[in-house]
């Protein structure tokens, strides 16, 4: 599971991120602020039953990034599914007497690894149609794009491990799609860590065409972060998305925010859904 360091998506293979799992199969090891992405991730899917239920059609799950579908939480012997399956679980649950299951996901990683085993415990927990693709998200998303049903509203689950490896391209491959809602894990440390550095400005170039022209990068370094940010959710709103400003931050356990929660929807009812939400503690306080 190697990869050369200098390779735009090396992040996500760092042999120190996986671990062989009982069921033969890698899991990844991450931090306890993966149950707050999930929390939020589980609670839009069912939440957003009702949209998917009154449109009919077929309802499709993406995730470029799928990883291996399970993990373990960093110094605990806990482990957790992960983002593709928890949304799987979560759109098959019934509340209320309904459930509006996805009738297939789309899933593709990098490492043929992460795609063999994701696969693998998405058939073992659902009877869901997977279709599955190896390559980078720029190349992936539109194999994906191209076996999109047209009648539906599809859910692309983004979280890559740093920026640079969501290029905007990505985003606006999806957007061409129809009805494809976006929630993204904007990796805000990434951007807190290397915006700091002018050598490395470029490298942001592929994820917000134009910041350089759009951002005072003369002003303080948290000026140019939020600058770069509202340049990227522009962006996102120039290719037809509604971008909930309610934007959740999550942090590690230093207290550092490590990821942003965008919610970005095809229909302005995504965004009201998403708002309604709490955090795990019942409270809307993770929002910056």
């Amino acid at each position: 599971m190697k990869i050369k360091p200098g390779q735009p998506e090396a992040g996500r293979v760092l042999e120190d991120h996986y671990e062989p799992d009982e069921d033969g199969y890698p899991r990844e090891i991450v931090g306890p602020w993966v149950l707050d992405k999930h929390h939020f991730l589980r609670h839009y899917v069912t939440a957003s039953r009702g949209a998917r239920g009154n449109m009919g059609g077929s309802h499709c799950l993406i995730d470029l990034y799928c990883g291996p579908g399970k993990a373990r939480i960093r110094e605990t012997q806990g482990s957790v599914p992960g983002g593709t399956l928890t949304a799987i679980d979560a759109a098959s649950r019934s509340t209320r007497g309904q459930a509006v299951p996805f009738s297939r996901v789309f899933i593709a990683d990098l490492l043929e690894e992460n795609v063999r085993a994701c696969r693998a415990r998405l058939s073992a927990r659902s009877d869901v149609q997977v279709t599955s693709f190896v390559g980078g998200a720029e190349t992936t998303v539109h194999q994906v794009v191209g076996n999109l049903p047209r009648r539906g509203i599809h859910l692309a689950y983004l979280d890559p491990y740093a920026l640079p490896q969501l290029p905007f391209s990505v985003l606006r491959a999806l957007a061409a799609a129809p009805k494809v809602d976006l929630l993204i894990h904007f990796a805000a440390s990434d951007m807190v860590r290397n915006l700091e550095r002018r050598d490395l400005w470029s490298r942001f170039d592929a994820v917000a065409p134009g910041w350089q022209d759009s951002c005072n990068t003369n002003r303080g370094k948290s000026v140019v972060r939020q600058q770069f940010f509202t340049h990227w959710t522009g962006l996102l709103e120039g290719l037809g998305y509604h971008v909930s400003d309610r934007v959740v931050s999550v942090k590690n356990t230093r207290r550092r925010e490590i990821y942003r929660l965008v919610l970005a929807s095809k229909h302005k009812l995504g965004d009201n859904i998403w708002r309604t939400l709490n955090d795990r503690s019942g409270q809307k306080g993770l929002s910056l």
